[in-house]
C-alpha cells in the first residue's frame, strides 16, 4: 500500500490523540494530548522530533475549538522538550499542564523556564518517571509526578511512592500504562492520586482542521508583544531574538514616517527613541505580517482600526496601547480563520479588553464601536452623545480617522 493512501482526505486530519486521565472515583481530571500524524493514529514512521510535536499539538489544540473544550473542562497534559520549554504560551495556566519529557536534561535554561512557568501559575508535571529513589533534580518543581507503572516490581512500586509522599507531602502522583483492574487497585492502594492507561481509556483520535504551522508561533509572539507590565529591555530582547521583526522594525524606524537627526542601528535604540507604545504596535503588526497568505489589504485595515482605537483612547480610561489592542485583536479572526471568541478564550487577556472586544462594553468599548462604525460607513450609527462624554467630538474624531490613515499607508 502506498504511504499517502494512509492519509486522510484534505480536508480532515489528525490533530491529535486524546487519552484521559482519571481520579481515585474514576472521574475524568485531565487529557493528555498525544502527537499524531495519519487516521491510523500511529505516530511518525520517520525520524521523531519532539519540538515539532509539541508545536503541532498545541497549534491543533487551538485549532480544533479551544483546548478547555477538547479536554471537557479538565486541564489538557502536553509533553515538553527542553527547546519549547523556552517558548511562551497562548493557553492559560488553568487549562494546561506542563508535562516534562523524562529526555529533558535539567540545564540551567530549563531550570530558569520551568521557575518562570510556575510563577506565572502553570503546573508541572514530570513524565515517565522510572527512578527508584527521590533523586529527580526538578522535583523540588514539580506538581504532579506520572510513574510508569511497568518500569518497578509491585513492591518496588509502593516503595516509590511512599518515599516520594513522605518527601513531597503536596505532590500528586499519576501512575500510567495502568492495564488491567488488579493494577489499578495496586496504584490505588499504594496511594497514587491519578491513573492513566488502556485498562481506563484508550488514546482517540481527533480529527478536524489544521492551521498553517507558523500561526501558533505568531500567537505566541503577539501575546508577549501586548503584556501590559513587559518592560522596555524584555520588549527589546525579544524583538531582537526574531531576525524579520528586528530588520523591518529598523528600516521603519529610520524612514520618513519616523524621521531622526540620526541613524538608529539597534532594537534597543529604536525602542528608547521610538517609545515602548510605538514599537509594541508596529512590532504586532509586522508578526502579522507574516501571514503570507493574507491579503496585503487585511493587513492594512488592522494597520488602520488599531492606530484609530489607540488615537481615540487617548481620550478613554484605559489608555492608548489598551486602545490598539482592541482594536488589532478584533480583526485577529480574519488573520487566524477562527471565531474570535475561541481566539480571545486562549489569550491571557484582561477582562476589560475581552468585554470591549466581544461586548462593546466600556470606554474601550465605545471606541472600537466608533472605529466600525466608521469602516462600514455608517457615521449615523455613532454615540455622539456618549463620545462627548470623553471629550471626542467630530473634529476630533476626523482628524483621529485622517491621522490613522496616514500612519498606515506610511508603514512598509
Amino acid at each position: 500500500m502506498m504511504a499517502d493512501s494512509l492519509c486522510p482526505p484534505p480536508l480532515k486530519h489528525v490533530l491529535f490523540a486524546r487519552q484521559p486521565i482519571y481520579d481515585r472515583y474514576k472521574v475524568m481530571a485531565g487529557c493528555e494530548l498525544l502527537f499524531r500524524t495519519c487516521h491510523t493514529g500511529n505516530a511518525l514512521s520517520g525520524p521523531f522530533d519532539g519540538d515539532e510535536a509539541t508545536r503541532q499539538v498545541m497549534l491543533n489544540a487551538f485549532t480544533e475549538d479551544n483546548i478547555h473544550s477538547v479536554c471537557e473542562g479538565t486541564p489538557a497534559y502536553v509533553n515538553f522538550t527542553a527547546n519549547t520549554l523556552k517558548g511562551d504560551l497562548p493557553f492559560s495556566p488553568g487549562d494546561l499542564v506542563i508535562e516534562i519529557l523524562e529526555t529533558v536534561t535539567p540545564s540551567h535554561d530549563v531550570l530558569q523556564a520551568v521557575r518562570r512557568y510556575r510563577e506565572q501559575g502553570y503546573r508541572i508535571a514530570l513524565d515517565d518517571y522510572t527512578y527508584t529513589e527521590v533523586q529527580h533534580p526538578l522535583l523540588p518543581y514539580a506538581d504532579i509526578v506520572k510513574l510508569d507503572y511497568r518500569a518497578y516490581s509491585r513492591e518496588g512500586f509502593l516503595d516509590i511512592v511512599t518515599s516520594l509522599k513522605r518527601s513531597y507531602p503536596k505532590l500528586v502522583l499519576l501512575a500510567e500504562k495502568v492495564e488491567d483492574h488488579n493494577e489499578f487497585e495496586h496504584c490505588l492502594l499504594a496511594g497514587c492520586d491519578l491513573f492513566q492507561g488502556y485498562f481506563l481509556a484508550r488514546p482517540a483520535i481527533v480529527e478536524g482542521r489544521r492551521m498553517p504551522q507558523n500561526r501558533l508561533l505568531i500567537l505566541q509572539l503577539l501575546v508577549k508583544l501586548n503584556q501590559p507590565d513587559i518592560e522596555t529591555g524584555e520588549l527589546a530582547e525579544l524583538i531582537r531574538k526574531d531576525p524579520f521583526l528586528s530588520l523591518r522594525l529598523l528600516k521603519i524606524a529610520n524612514s520618513s514616517l519616523f524621521y531622526r537627526h540620526r541613524h538608529i542601528d539597534s532594537v534597543h535604540a529604536a525602542v528608547s527613541l521610538l517609545g515602548q507604545r510605538r514599537i509594541r504596535s508596529l512590532a504586532s503588526l509586522l508578526a502579522l505580517s507574516k501571514l503570507d497568505d493574507k491579503p496585503h489589504a487585511l493587513q492594512k485595515l488592522a494597520m488602520q482600526r488599531g492606530y484609530l482605537c489607540e488615537a481615540l483612547a487617548e481620550k478613554v480610561p484605559g489608555g492608548a496601547m489598551a486602545g490598539f489592542t482592541v482594536g488589532l485583536f478584533s480583526i485577529l479572526d480574519a488573520f487566524f480563520d477562527q471565531a474570535l471568541t475561541r481566539i480571545l478564550d486562549e489569550l491571557p487577556l484582561h477582562d476589560s479588553l475581552r468585554q470591549a472586544i466581544l461586548e462593546r462594553r466600556g470606554p474601550l468599548g465605545k471606541v472600537l464601536e466608533t472605529t466600525l462604525h466608521l469602516e462600514r460607513g455608517e457615521p449615523e450609527h455613532i454615540d455622539w452623545t456618549g463620545l462627548v462624554e470623553y471629550g471626542i467630538s467630530p473634529d476630533t474624531l476626523n482628524l483621529a480617522q485622517q491621522h490613522a490613515i496616514a500612519q498606515s499607508s506610511a508603514s512598509p
